[in-house]
C-alpha cells in the first residue's frame, strides 16, 4: 500500500486476496521495473491554450526582454511614423487632420504640425487643437493605446528595477544578520558544551541532573548545523572566506567537543530519546559537509575544516551504533 500511495495513487484500501487474485480477478496491473501495482487512472488531457494566448506571451516576452531605452525608442519611432502617415493621408480629400478652422495644408509646416499631434496623441493628452477626419480616426485611436502600452512598460521597468535594488539591499542585510546570529549562536553553544565536557576531564561522568543542559545544548547545536548546511548547499547565498572559516571553525571545535561528551556520558544517559535524536541530525548534516561534496568550490584552506567536520560526523555515528 505504500507504494502505491508513494505513486501518486489515493483512498487506497487493503487487498486481502494479494496480487495473484488480483489478477485472477482480470484487474489492470502494470508490468515493469516496478512490482505489479494497480494501474494509474488516467488524467484527463489539460486544454491546450487558445490562438490568442501565445501571441499575448510573445508580445510580454519580447516587452520583458527590451531595455528601457529600446521601448524609449520604440516609443519615439512610433510616434514619429504615425505623424508622417498622418501627414501623407492629408492629400486625400476628406482625410487626414484638420484645425479648427480649416483642413491642415500639404507643406512642411503641416508635417511638424502631424508630428506634434502624433505626440500629443501618444501621450494620451488631446488638446483638441488638431483633430483627426476620416479613416485616421482609427490610426489615432490605435497609436493612443499602442504608446499607452509601450510608455506603461517602461514606467514598470523603472519601478521594477528601483524594486530588484531595494530588494536585493533587503536580502543582503537579512543575510548578514543571519549570519551574525548563526555565529553568536554557535560561540554560545560550543561554550556551554565546553563547560559542560569540563567535568569529564577529571574522569568524572555528566550527572543526571545535567541531562536538561547536554540535551539543550545538543538540540541548538543541530539547529545551528541546519543554518550551516543551508550556508553551504545554497551558493549563490555563500558568506565571505572569512566569515565562513569563522563559522567552521566553531563547527569543528564543537563537534569535537561534543563528541568527548558523549564519551564519557553512560550510556542510558547518551540513549535518551532526545539526545539520540539530535545526535542522528548532527551526524547525517555534518556528514554532508566536505571539501569535495558542496556545491560551491571553496578555498584549499576551507576545504580542509570541512573534511575536519566530516571526520567528526563519522565518528559520531560510529559512537552512536
Amino acid at each position: 500500500m505504500r507504494l502505491l500511495h508513494d505513486l501518486g495513487y489515493t483512498r487506497v484500501r487493503d487487498f486481502d486476496g494479494g496480487i495473484a487474485e488480483w489478477t485472477e480477478a482480470g484487474l489492470p496491473v502494470e508490468r515493469g521495473d516496478l512490482p505489479l501495482v494497480a494501474s494509474r487512472p488516467e488524467r484527463s488531457a489539460r486544454p491546450r491554450p487558445s490562438a490568442s494566448e501565445p501571441s499575448r506571451a510573445g508580445v510580454l516576452a519580447w516587452v520583458s526582454r527590451r531595455s528601457i531605452g529600446t521601448l524609449l525608442w520604440t516609443w519615439l519611432s512610433i510616434n514619429l511614423v504615425c505623424g508622417v502617415v498622418y501627414w501623407l493621408v492629408s492629400f486625400i480629400p476628406g482625410h487626414g487632420l484638420r484645425e479648427p478652422a480649416q483642413p491642415m495644408g500639404h507643406g512642411a509646416a503641416a508635417l511638424l504640425e502631424s508630428v506634434y499631434f502624433s505626440f500629443v496623441t501618444g501621450l494620451s493628452i488631446g488638446f483638441g487643437d488638431i483633430v483627426p477626419v476620416g479613416a485616421v480616426r482609427v490610426l489615432a485611436v490605435l497609436q493612443g493605446g499602442v504608446c499607452l502600452l509601450v510608455f506603461g512598460a517602461i514606467i514598470s521597468k523603472l519601478v521594477s528595477g528601483r524594486q530588484e535594488e531595494l530588494t536585493e539591499e533587503i536580502h543582503h542585510i537579512a543575510f548578514e544578520d543571519r549570519l551574525g546570529r548563526v555565529r553568536t549562536n554557535l560561540h554560545l553553544v560550543v561554550s556551554e558544551i565546553q563547560q559542560i565536557s569540563e567535568s569529564c576531564g577529571d574522569g568524572r561522568r555528566p550527572s543526571a541532573g545535567m541531562q536538561g543542559r547536554i540535551e539543550s545544548a545538543a538540540a541548538i547545536f543541530s539547529g545551528e548545523l541546519r543554518a550551516v548546511h543551508d550556508l553551504l548547499y545554497r551558493p549563490q547565498t555563500s558568506p565571505d572566506e572569512d566569515v565562513l572559516e569563522s563559522i567552521l571553525a566553531h563547527l569543528e571545535g564543537g563537534l569535537r567537543d561534543f563528541r568527548q561528551l558523549l564519551a564519557c556520558m553512560s550510556d542510558e544517559l547518551r540513549r535518551t530519546p532526545s539526545l539520540a535524536a539530535n545526535v542522528r541530525v548532527l551526524a547525517r548534516l555534518a556528514n554532508e559537509i566536505c571539501g569535495e561534496c558542496v556545491p560551491r568550490e571553496h578555498a584549499p584552506h576551507l576545504k580542509v575544516w570541512m573534511d575536519r567536520i566530516q571526520g567528526h560526523a563519522r565518528e559520531l555515528a560510529s559512537a552512536r551504533a
